[in-house]
């Protein structure tokens, strides 16, 4: 404690000391910074969360849906989560690499506790401020999916690190723990140069407002599903989901999130998958 005597210069240096360390916790709750998952080259979340040694604590990080042997241009469904018995708060950041030390496949954001990032040649997907989950204990889990690269990329690694905090908004007292995966490409399945599975003719009227039509072929009966994605990745509606036949077609999309919800003008992605083909396009909408 401050004596009331001392000068107030000395109060401002130690209050505003904390502030400051309260406010980078806090930026730490909408992510981390780039180049924090122990891949080469990088360091952890340990540059600033030093109390104990990185992976001391009881807990694990483990992911699920990551084949030994990948299919190239395969896209697979994957689940990080990070467990530690004295957490109650949580943070996370990865990338996925090919041997030379850039990021390859592409990640896409399925959580909404999620968000990516890029700094260089590497692409990183992190918590951000819905992923931190505070006073859940036990373990946290995120989900995301990673479209593997083309044929011949050969093997790739996921990095991962993860921050079991203990919720008191300061950067002492926390467990940082990081490990690594890695994938083989399966060179047994041939890649065939196959047509598409449908033509994709992108949105009109583009720019839009208020609605446009995302417009496509298909050679032949097929599942389609079609999704309006941020530039970044993180889904805001399902326009279809379902079996749609042979011919040309024309999916409405009037501007709002999934519920309901009025979206800002800018960029937005549209996905369209159709017989195991998916094309991604890109419309402005303009108010």
């Amino acid at each position: 404690m401050f004596d009331a005597k001392q000068p107030n210069t000395m109060r401002l240096v130690f209050f505003g000391a904390l502030m400051l360390v309260a406010g980078a916790a806090l930026a730490f709750t909408g992510g981390p910074p780039d180049a924090r998952t122990n891949a080469p080259g990088e360091t952890t979340c340990t540059d600033c969360h030093g109390t104990f040694p990185l992976n001391s604590g009881s807990g694990m990080l483990a992911l699920t849906g990551l084949p030994e042997r990948y299919i190239p241009g395969e896209t697979y469904d994957l689940s990080l989560t990070l467990s530690d018995p004295d957490a109650a708060r949580w943070g996370f950041e990865l990338t996925i690499l090919e041997d030379g030390g850039s990021s390859t496949g592409a990640i896409t954001v399925t959580d909404d506790g999620t968000q990516t990032s890029t700094t260089g040649d590497r692409d990183y997907l992190k918590h951000n401020v819905f992923g931190v989950y505070p006073g859940t204990t036990g373990s946290a889990s995120w989900v995301f999916q990673w479209t593997a690269p083309a044929e011949g990329t050969g093997a790739v690694n996921l990095y991962a690190v993860g921050n079991a905090a203990n919720n008191d908004f300061l950067m002492t007292d926390d467990r940082i723990y990081a490990t690594s995966f890695g994938a083989e490409e399966d060179t047994s399945v041939p890649v065939l140069d196959l047509p598409h599975a449908m033509t994709l003719h992108g949105a009109a009227p583009n720019p839009f407002n208020p609605r446009t039509e995302i417009r496509f072929d298909l050679p032949r009966t097929s599942h389609v599903r079609v999704t309006v994605l941020t530039i970044d990745g993180r889904r805001i509606d399902t326009l279809a989901d379902g079996t749609l036949g042979e011919g040309a077609h024309a999916v409405d999309w009037d501007g709002r999130s999934h519920d309901g919800a009025r979206m800002s003008s800018g960029a937005y992605l549209f996905v369209v998958e159709a017989g195991g083909d998916r094309q991604v396009g890109r419309m402005t909408m303009l108010k």
